[in-house]
């Protein structure tokens, strides 16, 4: 399975605009089986994605959650988890549903790396797709030197850049496969980063958007 573990949607409102429809109509045509769908706080766009998850394409369940010490996403999760957490209680939360708990991007520019060192994470983001060379780097030796499963995945926000880091895992086709496969470690990472340029000058337009 080709999954593409960190994607947003317009459920995520504050920044990203992408319908579920031509998400998984780009994800097919880069060759992905199928990918999570991780949206900033909120599990609003499950629903509309349950329509276009079949067994030849597989939309897993998540949320990113924002905790107090930097994102953690949940793979498998259906019901809300509140924002404001620390770290550890919103991974006990995700646990508590079945779910898989991933530290994201804790390396990348302006984020607390304290969270992979204070908190029991299944999976590590090893390659975000918007995380800089350096901060996947540091994330990978990270759960290399703990003997934590690696995970990537996009980080999309734009339609264009789904399927640009991805997680590839020997397991079925259903939810809890692909869990227990992240679970046991069964994974490896593929794609790339985004140019650095391009990540700045998309920063500097969502700042400017905002103010």
């Amino acid at each position: 399975m080709k999954l593409d573990l960190h994607v947003h949607s317009r459920y995520s409102v504050k920044d990203c605009s992408s319908n579920l429809k031509d998400l998984v109509k780009i994800a097919k045509m880069k060759g992905l089986d199928g990918f999570a769908l991780t949206d900033h706080d909120t599990v609003a766009g499950l629903r509309e994605a349950k329509r276009f998850s079949s067994k030849g394409f597989l939309i897993i369940p998540g949320v990113e959650v924002s905790t107090t010490g930097g994102h953690v996403l949940g793979l498998g999760v259906s019901d809300e988890i509140p924002k404001g957490l620390k770290p550890e209680e919103a991974v006990e939360k995700i646990h508590e549903q079945g779910g898989v708990a991933v530290a994201a991007h804790p390396f990348s520019l302006g984020r607390r790396a304290s969270l992979v060192y204070r908190t029991k994470f299944d999976a590590i983001e090893i390659l975000n797709a918007r995380a800089g060379w350096l901060s996947n780097k540091l994330a990978e030796n990270f759960a290399k030197n703990h003997g934590i499963v690696g995970v990537g995945g996009s980080d999309a926000h734009l339609l264009t850049d789904i399927g640009t880091a991805y997680t590839v895992l020997n397991c079925g086709s259903k939810i809890e496969e692909v869990l227990e496969s992240i679970r046991g470690g069964e994974t490896s990472v593929g794609g790339r980063s985004l140019p650095l340029p391009l990540t700045l000058w998309r920063i500097l337009q969502r700042t400017l958007h905002k103010g």
